[in-house]
């Protein structure tokens, strides 16, 4: 699957391929070549109005969330997951024009068992600064938050074991805005990041009604420090289930 928005236009691709050759996954318009595992990466997509070239180089080390089981005897998450930040340099070819590409990007793989019909929503924070990147995350069932993330710099990944958030601004029953605090074991302030939208892309999920996961693509301030930065805070939304901001956190 891929989803590329160019010029404010949504371009979805799906594609159902047999995975033969690890090193290798192509259907002959999507390629994915996994070069060097957890080195490098490269990416080619061959559409119809649009071709994408890109290659990944690993920018700090992956962050290994280790196994989530979360939820109660009706089990809404059961994955595993790991995230790691890249750089992607690469090309854009549309109507003729090639634009470049080079930006601070992340690869996020996770595997198992997840219902989202059964979460009430979560919080997914990448945020990409000069030296370093900073990834939140919260998943609501029902009364209860299970917060994890970590903070990547060149000499290794801090993880996150709380995280606050606050200020959760809505348009049009839409996230807009919120402000996000991560914490480590001993309590302090790894960033305080505040969200500002410049676009978005919406999920609607399919088989979940009215479920709808709001990819918002923002400028980050880290109110500690002043530092800004860019990235993606993404909601996912159960229309079913009441938001809450701050319920029980748990220690990840």
């Amino acid at each position: 699957t891929a989803v590329h928005v160019v010029d404010d236009e949504i371009i979805p691709y799906s594609s159902l391929i047999d995975i033969e050759h690890l090193e290798e996954t192509t259907d002959g318009n999507l390629t994915f070549e996994f070069i060097e595992p957890f080195k490098k990466f490269r990416v080619t997509f061959k559409g119809p109005r649009h071709e994408v070239k890109i290659a990944y180089d690993a920018l700090f080390p992956a962050f290994d969330y280790g196994k989530r089981d979360e939820g109660d005897s009706n089990k809404a998450l059961s994955v595993r997951h790991y995230r790691q930040a890249l750089i992607a340099r690469g090309t854009l070819t549309k109507d003729g024009e090639t634009r470049a590409i080079e930006c601070v990007c992340d690869r996020d793989h996770t595997w198992g068992y997840r219902d989202e019909g059964m979460l009430t929503g979560w919080n997914w924070v990448g945020a990409y600064f000069p030296a370093r990147t900073v990834n939140f995350n919260r998943i609501l069932v029902r009364e209860h938050a299970f917060a994890a993330g970590y903070v990547s710099t060149a000499e290794g990944n801090t993880r996150v074991s709380r995280l606050e958030v606050e200020d959760t601004q809505f348009v049009n029953e839409a996230p807009v805005s919120a402000v996000y605090t991560g914490y480590d074991r001993e309590g302090r302030i790894l960033a305080r990041l505040k969200t500002d939208m410049f676009s978005r892309l919406c999920l609607p999920m399919q088989d979940k009604e009215n479920m709808i996961i709001y990819e918002n693509f923002v400028e980050f301030t880290d109110l500690e420090t002043g530092e800004k930065g860019h990235g993606v805070d993404e909601y996912l939304l159960n229309p079913n289930e009441p938001y809450h901001e701050n319920p029980g956190v748990s220690i990840d």
